[in-house]
């Protein structure tokens, strides 16, 4: 991050000996150049993704809360879990094929004469926040479901059975019992949500690798290509101190809303 790193091919300890010191230049470049346009992206992209996220494993943890069918219930948490496992680079190519001009979701809007013709999700940038969004809240709702599922679990059936003898309903009961019961893990799955974002890369470089233009140019996928495709490591090192520093400080405000202050 302080010096002007360049690989020679003489070992790393001789570069690094070679490298001229330029102090906190690499941060005045970056703060003047690619910052506005990566945290702009990053921030969009992780507030559409939260859109997507934070009600849909809620409401899944609940629906599954209601079954009553051991088996059935067991089968649903299976179903949506997989997608947890599957490699970012084999779920990205998923998309690739069902988005593209002959995939399927092409031919479910032509069906459902939604559209007459192919419309390239690929190719568009307007698509790609809102594709980059469903795919992580596909993959990861599984996840997500059963650490809610855990904590609604463990909330006292009494208040429950409290708020049936004062007459509220499902209504009153999910916003006045279960919400703030589940308040900690709330917060630390939008954290945890928003720290992904920032190191999001494998599969905004399978999909799009930046494009079009540097539409998903978000700081992971900036980080990987300054530092192996423009071989500018100090540059790189700059953006790797400043997503460390903000995961710190988003660690630091996670710590602060879930303390007990009772």
């Amino acid at each position: 991050s302080f010096v002007n790193y360049v690989p020679r091919g003489e070992g790393f300890y001789q570069d690094m000996m070679a490298a001229d010191f330029v102090g906190l230049d690499w941060f005045a470049y970056f703060f003047s150049t690619d910052f506005a346009v990566i945290m702009r992206n990053t921030l969009c992209q992780s507030t559409l993704t939260l859109l997507f996220s934070f009600p849909a494993p809620i409401l899944f943890a609940i629906c599954l809360n209601e079954i009553k069918n051991n088996k059935v219930k067991k089968a649903a948490q299976t179903a949506s879990y997989l997608p947890y496992f599957i490699s970012w680079v084999i779920a990205a190519n998923m998309f690739i094929t069902f988005l593209s001009g002959d995939g399927i979701i092409n031919d479910i809007l032509q069906a459902l004469h939604i559209t007459n013709k192919d419309i390239l999700f690929m190719q568009e940038g307007r698509y790609f926040w809102w594709i980059l969004a469903l795919a992580n809240t596909w993959k990861n709702i599984g996840y997500d479901a059963i650490i809610y599922l855990a904590a609604i679990s463990g909330i006292d059936q009494e208040m429950y059975e409290a708020a049936d003898l004062d007459g509220a309903n499902a209504w009153h009961k999910f916003v006045y019992i279960t919400l703030p019961q589940l308040k900690p893990v709330l917060t630390y799955i939008i954290l945890m949500c928003v720290i992904g974002t920032f190191q999001e890369f494998d599969l905004v470089y399978t999909m799009t690798n930046g494009g079009p233009g540097t539409s998903t140019y978000l700081t992971g996928l900036t980080l990987y290509k300054t530092a192996f495709s423009s071989l500018k490591m100090g540059y790189s090192c700059t953006m790797a101190v400043f997503i460390f520093i903000l995961s710190i400080i988003i660690s630091v405000v996670q710590l602060k809303l879930t303390s007990d202050k009772d």
